[in-house]
């Protein structure tokens, strides 16, 4: 390879690691950070943008997460900044991350957008009913149903470019596609693992850890991806015009 080759390479790579890495330690340094702070975790990722000594959530039970201030302070947490750069951070790069069908290419992009609304559009801090379209909500779910998406459909369609000459190859692609799936079935069902994680572990934020089981599947999804890729030798061997592939067809 050439010198600029390697370069683009390197760039491929740190993008999809960073986004890994990113999407991993997004629920740990919300906790941390919140926990330096001086209030324990709050009942979402997403009430980070407005959790404070003061008042973890509104709506949680008064013994349970009781408001000093009345009402509420809206968008005083000490980790909003943290949540709207991260989320900013990874929408921006699902954005510039090109997938390898037109298909999957758009559903990263409309993915990036749609993290970036959950940062602009946070999530109400009331505990009364709240009307208008749930933007934040609608936003964060939709998120999620994307990325699920690629990781069950799109994912394997390099696979097939693996080299006839990687051990045990039949077996390493049904591996990838087992992982894929598992991923892909983690971020549909972290609300089932969440509930289960809060019996065993008798905590009562069931909210966080679904969102957290959701981005821990993103994060993880993206270093196997890169792994996968790094594995075949796709882009290198794509940018040497070794391989074609139908941009068109989802898989």
């Amino acid at each position: 390879m050439t010198d600029i080759q390697k370069q683009m390479m390197a760039t491929f790579l740190s993008l999809r690691v960073g986004v890994g890495v990113i999407g991993i330690l997004f629920p740990l340094v919300l906790w941390g950070g919140g926990n330096i702070a001086g209030f324990h975790l709050a009942d979402s990722m997403s009430a980070y943008y407005h959790a404070n000594r003061d008042c973890i959530d509104p709506k949680l039970p008064e013994h349970d997460a009781p408001c000093r201030v009345q009402p509420p302070v809206s968008g005083a947490g000490p980790m909003r900044n943290w949540f709207v750069g991260v989320l900013f951070v990874m929408g921006v790069c699902l954005y510039l991350i090109k997938g390898f069908s037109k298909w999957e290419d758009l559903l990263l992009t409309t993915a990036g957008i749609l993290a970036i609304c959950v940062a602009i559009f946070p999530m109400p801090w009331t505990d009364g009913r709240v009307s208008g379209f749930p933007k934040h909500y609608v936003s964060a779910v939709t998120f999620f149903i994307l990325i699920g998406f690629v990781c069950m459909f799109c994912s394997g369609k390099t696979l097939k470019f693996m080299p006839p000459n990687t051990p045990d190859r039949d077996k390493v692609i049904a591996l990838y596609k087992v992982r894929y799936r598992v991923l892909a079935i983690t971020m549909a069902l972290s609300p089932v693992a969440a509930y289960l994680f809060n019996e065993f572990t008798h905590q009562h934020r069931v909210g966080f850890w679904a969102e957290a089981f959701g981005v821990w599947a993103f994060g993880t999804y993206w270093l196997v991806k890169t792994k996968e890729l790094k594995l075949s030798d796709v882009e290198r061997r794509a940018l040497k015009g070794e391989i074609e592939m139908d941009m068109s067809k989802l898989r």
